[in-house]
């Protein structure tokens, strides 16, 4: 196996940086906050390939009304304006082009043909994450994560379904699914980290390195995955946890990153488990990790070819906020945006990252 000895510097954003103000674009290859919103609270995002990015969360209601009400916003940029949605709370989009753009709620779904909504009920599960790969619609559902404090016995779930014409399938796997990217699959199986490539027709799992392990009773996953598309450059995300003590669980973050011939894993102790992590292409050979930051708020770690830079998410003063989505547009050279908003569920903001 290679070994690719990767070093940390301080991202332009680090800790305790000022966010620019709402609607600011920032220097090239920074990231800044392009929409905050108190009344507002943002849990999906999607990118087309025409550069439309749609967001979806809820809104504080007025005076008089009762609930959160469901909110859609489209833009680009900077400018973001609220459109018309489909007629339920939205929790994950994707898309393929302007004209398909799917949302997913808990009981219905629909798609975007260009003109309206085109609302179906959804007999599944809890969809987690959407994809849009190819001719293919995929959702992960009902998965589940390591939680903080670790629990004896705890074994890796999920469930994959895919859209085969009006129907949904669900789609026997080698590997317990928890992030796709083109046709690779990030997951575990049997406890331990593993990858799975989709054949077209099936999925095969994937042979990778064994984890290095010093701990007895270590388990381990790969939370997402993202793809180069030009070098076909893999990095992946996870953790790896082990017993220390009562019910108390130790860990690690997982970096893996290579090709299907030479990989490497580089460990983060400082990250600790990571069991949200996400992951997408920079559309420059690397990736994006986002992850949960000590303290609250998120913090990222961008994989370039032989450095690993860390920061933080910009947020105004005073104020916390944690990544809930994220989603990169390839075709204007990686431009890659985020959503999320505050531990209350309130102030939402938007960020973007521009070439």
């Amino acid at each position: 196996m290679a070994a690719v000895a990767f070093s940390v510097i301080a991202g332009p954003a680090a800790a305790g940086a000022v966010a620019p103000a709402a609607g600011a674009v920032a220097p090239a290859g920074e990231w800044s906050v392009v929409r905050d919103d108190r009344r507002d609270s943002y849990d999906a995002v999607t990118v087309t390939p025409g550069g439309g990015v749609w967001v979806a969360g809820t809104r504080r209601p007025g005076r008089g009304s009762a609930g959160a009400e469901s909110l859609l916003l489209k833009g680009g940029r900077s400018t973001f304006k609220r459109v018309t949605g489909p007629g339920f709370r939205v929790k994950r989009l994707a898309s393929a082009s302007d004209t398909r753009v799917w949302a997913f709620g808990a009981s219905r779904y629909a798609r975007w043909d260009g003109k309206r909504w085109q609302v179906k009920r959804w007999l599944h599960g809890r969809v987690d994450r959407a994809y849009s790969i190819g001719a293919n619609l995929w959702v992960i559902e009902n998965s589940n994560t390591f939680p903080t404090a670790g629990k004896a016995g705890w074994k890796a779930r999920s469930t994959l379904r895919r859209l085969s014409g009006s129907a949904w399938r669900k789609v026997p796997t080698p590997i317990v699914v928890k992030g796709l990217d083109g046709r690779w699959a990030a997951g575990s199986a049997r406890g331990k980290a593993a990858l799975a490539r989709w054949s077209g027709t099936a999925w095969h799992r994937f042979p990778l390195p064994a984890i290095p392990s010093a701990h007895p009773g270590q388990i381990s996953e790969l939370t997402d995955i993202a793809v180069d598309g030009e070098t076909g450059r893999m990095m992946a995300v996870g953790w790896a946890a082990w017993p220390c003590g009562g019910a108390k669980f130790c860990g690690e973050t997982l970096l893996l990153a290579g090709y299907p011939a030479s990989w490497n894993f580089e460990v983060r102790g400082e990250l600790g488990i990571q069991p949200r992590a996400q992951a997408e292409p920079d559309g420059r050979g690397g990736a994006w990790i986002v992850y949960n930051a000590k303290g609250g708020g998120s913090g990222y770690l961008h994989i370039r070819t032989d450095t690993v830079e860390s920061g933080t998410f910009p947020a105004p003063p005073n104020r916390n906020a944690s990544v809930r989505g994220l989603a990169v547009q390839l075709e204007s050279g990686g431009a890659i945006w985020a959503v999320g908003a505050a531990p209350s569920g309130r102030n939402g903001l938007i960020w973007a990252n521009l070439p």
